[in-house]
């Protein structure tokens, strides 16, 4: 176990997202132990791993994790965003990479102390602000108006990782690097066979703007051929009640909150991979990272019909598009897949080819730690070999 006192190269800190946070922990933080840098993450407890016992390494990733307790929105905000940059500050790293707006308060605070400043914008904070439909008035034009002022903040880091060219355009041109979120591909992935069952899957959060209500439609409607699948975390209020009924009836089967193993191995089991969002203005210049796990696992897609997604994957026929909610359609795309499942395999092989050819983590994971490389002048070790991890 490390002393609290172990300097680390990049430490990652997040008050909002849980350890095993797919970006943040199995791709960026993994990437940077696996070059050699000696790599920290504050993040969320979860039902793997509690809130208690200090640091410890990842055996998968070699990632140093700390947790601290999942706390309801305002308290996040507020007790979890001065408890994760206390830690950092207790905590001597190089570089610190955040995760969150919520944290955005303490560039100034990290670089005030020596500390060398990633900001990681996972969306684009004013068009999620601007797609929140309860925001309404006076609230929505402060709002709108603190966002912009929180990517101003997010300038004054030393670097700023985007997700996506849409949302690297907030951000000064000369200290922002692109690093989309692709899945890494897996050996049981290429293994996998594309004989699958009759089974459609939806994987990650419920909420109304990503396709919660539309997916209850289609579970009120589907035959008994086939099987919805879902897997995340369920929003509280809207049509929670409606889903858990649905749950209840058996129309969905609901896996609750997985492992990212877990999940990536229910998707081997399913034939088609849903993604009803719909088209908000953060969604539609997003770059969909269930849409690349779905094809990297060998599913065929139903997607919503987004002009930047097909753009995305323009000469890549693996995907049936959808318009914006209407379960009738996804009900219909579905049906054809199970009725047609030469053409699932079809898409499926297609989907699967494009990310192991230029749709991978690995595409993008020299870009993130050139953005480390530029920080230290150079790597913080003779290469890309080992360096003792903390």
């Amino acid at each position: 176990m490390p002393n609290p006192l172990q300097r680390f190269d990049v430490l990652h800190v997040s008050s909002a997202h849980p350890w095993t946070d797919v970006r943040i922990h199995q791709r960026q933080a993994a990437s940077a132990a696996a070059a050699g840098l000696r790599t920290g993450l504050i993040a969320v407890a979860n039902a793997d791993r509690g809130a208690h016992g200090g640091w410890s390494a990842d055996p998968a990733t070699g990632v140093s994790v700390h947790c601290i307790p999942r706390r309801p929105r305002l308290r996040r905000m507020t007790v979890s965003s001065a408890q994760v940059v206390r830690l950092a500050l207790r905590t001597p790293a190089d570089v610190v990479q955040i995760h969150d707006p919520e944290l955005l308060w303490a560039v100034p605070v990290f670089r005030a102390r020596g500390r060398k400043v990633v900001y990681d914008a996972h969306e684009d904070l004013p068009d999620q602000v601007r797609g929140k439909e309860y925001l309404r008035g006076a609230r929505r034009v402060l709002a709108i108006a603190a966002a912009h002022l929180l990517v101003r903040v997010a300038g004054w880091s030393d670097a700023v990782v985007a997700a996506t060219p849409a949302v690297a355009s907030r951000f000064p041109e000369d200290k922002t690097t692109v690093v989309r979120n692709l899945p890494r591909v897996r050996d049981a992935d290429l293994a996998a066979s594309l004989d699958r069952p009759p089974r459609a899957v939806y994987l990650g959060s419920h909420s109304r703007d990503r396709g919660l209500e539309v997916l209850c439609d289609v579970a009120r409607t589907a035959e008994r051929s086939w099987q919805l699948v879902t897997a995340g975390p369920v929003e509280p209020g809207g049509h929670r009640q409606a889903f858990d009924d649905l749950v209840r009836a058996e129309r969905i089967d609901h896996r609750g909150v997985l492992p990212p193993s877990d999940a990536r191995a229910l998707l081997l089991d399913c034939r088609i991979g849903l993604l009803p969002l719909r088209p908000t203005p953060a969604y539609k210049t997003s770059i969909p990272t269930k849409l690349f796990e779905y094809m990297a696992a060998g599913l065929a897609v139903i997607a919503t019909d987004i002009p930047f997604w097909r753009e995305l994957l323009d000469g890549i026929d693996c995907v049936t598009w959808v318009p914006a909610d209407d379960p009738a359609a996804i009900t219909s795309a579905i049906e054809r897949y199970v009725r047609e499942p030469e053409r699932a395999r079809a898409h499926a092989q297609a989907g699967r080819a494009a990310v192991i050819e230029r749709l991978r983590w690995e595409v993008d994971e020299s870009a993130l730690l050139g953005v480390y490389r530029a920080l230290f002048g150079a790597m913080p070790f003779d290469g890309f070999g080992p360096t003792e991890q903390p």
